[in-house]
């Protein structure tokens, strides 16, 4: 009998249980962020994010590019349980050796090289081992959402209460990098047993491992690529600006995250499902994976855009504190980031990964850190933090039109801006109505409040007048997802 682990669930299913987790590391930001940036200050936060952007380099290496390689393949092979054992643990065997040598590369770092905060970097080891027992991309190529959305969800509410319990001043920066990196590895390790339950290990040969070695070190190219026009620009900051400065871009970067996490939930969902249809050559399904994809981001991603381009000089000051006003204005200039990358994921995981174009994505990806590099690496000391938003749009942007051309034998540019367009005009009369309520408020918790509601209702109003006579496709997902919740609702005699 085929485990539960080796059953797929429904992309409702797995769509409803992600944007269950990413509900939960919506609320714990909004929970945590305003009593660290008041109890730790910008100088502590500054350095545990130095100390995390150096850590993160390292486990980028552990990882190699096997979340992407490892989710594709896995849906490929989940069928056939001894060539999904096989193809697992001869997966997982690289990964392990990778995620070793990367662990003491990094120790090295610490005892030779670094210079500062030695404590707080000799405690983000924890962080880099975690890299060893993560099998996230198993779960996903396996479409089991459910059990890693729980198992993230408890991990993040664990580390919220710890948090409030034992970070009370800046000079607790060694306890808080103490319970982040804890958390994040106890989290891999809770779900090993059920996978050496439902996938024991399999003798494999030496093609097994071999027939791994070219995708994962075309993606891991592609995964540094990211990393030094995403991260770096951390590093950069520490280095050419102050730490503070790093402290201001994270926490605009962890608001301006929020949006383009929801965003990512449906393409997470459905690129698994993409990969079959790429693998079956369904290319009419894969253009509608797509076109729903789509459809979600700009729902999504224009009302976060606009709407938190209205109320962030407010919102900053109010969550933040007087002392993170400027991420105010930081926010403003990243709000484009939410669409940029919202497109851009949506065509990554509909066409690009799913058609095994790997090696033209690093190009792409190579060309957008350079790009990123020059650009901040020039207007950091002219323009502050605001170099690092100017260096990243750039670059995503550059991406972005590149992955459109790449995609052009699939992606009908006319249907993509068909859909783009009416958004963008609702975005913006809901921007223009905010900012015109925002004169009948003053600078307090309520008129932030009603700020947030008029523009929701007039997003809401205008997205439903526009689905409702001009957007069948729209139409249908919003009416029938509204039908299918009143046909489980309970039925009054």
């Amino acid at each position: 009998m085929k485990s539960r682990l080796l059953r797929p669930d429904s992309a409702k299913k797995n769509f409803a249980f992600q944007l269950f987790y990413n509900i939960v590391i919506l609320v714990v930001p909004l929970i945590v962020s305003p009593y660290l940036t008041r109890t730790m200050g910008s100088t502590s936060l500054g350095v545990y994010s130095y100390t995390y952007s150096i850590a993160y380099y390292f486990v980028v290496f552990a990882m190699l590019g096997i979340n992407k390689h490892g989710q594709r393949i896995i849906a490929q092979r989940r069928s056939d349980l001894l060539r999904l054992r096989k193809t697992f643990w001869s997966l997982y065997v690289i990964h392990f050796a990778a995620s070793m040598i990367s662990l003491a590369a990094y120790l090295i770092y610490v005892l030779v090289f670094c210079a500062s905060d030695v404590n707080v970097a000799y405690v983000q080891a924890i962080y880099v081992f975690s890299a060893a027992i993560d099998i996230t991309w198993l779960f996903y190529g396996l479409e089991k959402f459910k059990l890693v959305s729980i198992r993230n969800a408890a991990i993040k509410l664990l580390e919220t209460v710890c948090i409030f319990m034992f970070v009370k001043d800046p000079s607790d920066v060694l306890i808080y990098t103490l319970i982040m990196s804890v958390s994040v590895c106890l989290g891999q390790i809770v779900m090993m047993p059920q996978v050496l339950a439902a996938i024991p290990p399999a003798r494999f040969s030496k093609q097994d491992l071999l027939e791994h070695i070219r995708p994962l070190f075309t993606l891991f190219a592609a995964v540094i690529a990211v990393t030094l026009y995403t991260v770096f620009d951390k590093t950069l900051l520490g280095i050419l600006v102050s730490k503070d400065a790093v402290a201001f871009y994270e926490y605009s970067d962890k608001i301006v995250k929020i949006p383009r996490t929801f965003i990512g939930v449906v393409g997470t969902v459905l690129f698994p499902r993409a990969c079959r249809y790429a693998a079956e050559e369904n290319y009419e399904s894969l253009n509608s994976n797509f076109n729903n994809c789509l459809l979600v981001t700009c729902f999504i991603g224009f009302a976060s855009c606009f709407g938190l381009a209205a109320v962030a000089p407010l919102f900053a000051v109010l969550y933040y504190g007087e002392a993170f006003s400027i991420c105010g204005s930081v926010m403003i200039g990243m709000c484009p980031i939410i669409l940029i990358i919202g497109f851009g994921e949506a065509i990554r995981q509909s066409y690009i990964y799913p058609l095994k174009k790997d090696m033209t994505m690093v190009r792409i990806l190579s060309v957008n850190a350079v790009v990123n590099l020059v650009l901040s690496a020039l207007f950091m000391p002219v323009l502050g933090i605001y170099g690092a938003v100017v260096g990243t749009i750039c670059a995503e942007l550059v991406g972005l039109i590149s992955e459109i051309w790449v995609s052009r034998a699939y992606l009908s540019l006319r249907d993509f801006l068909r859909n783009v367009i009416p958004f963008t005009v609702i975005g913006v009369l809901m921007y223009a109505g905010i900012r015109f309520a925002a004169r009948f408020y003053d600078g307090t918790i309520a008129a932030l409040a009603a700020q947030v509601v008029v523009g929701l209702v007039i997003y809401l109003v205008l997205t439903f007048l526009y689905a409702y006579f001009f957007n069948p496709a729209l139409k249908l997902m919003i009416f029938g997802q509204i039908r299918s919740l009143k046909n489980r609702l309970p039925h009054r005699n």
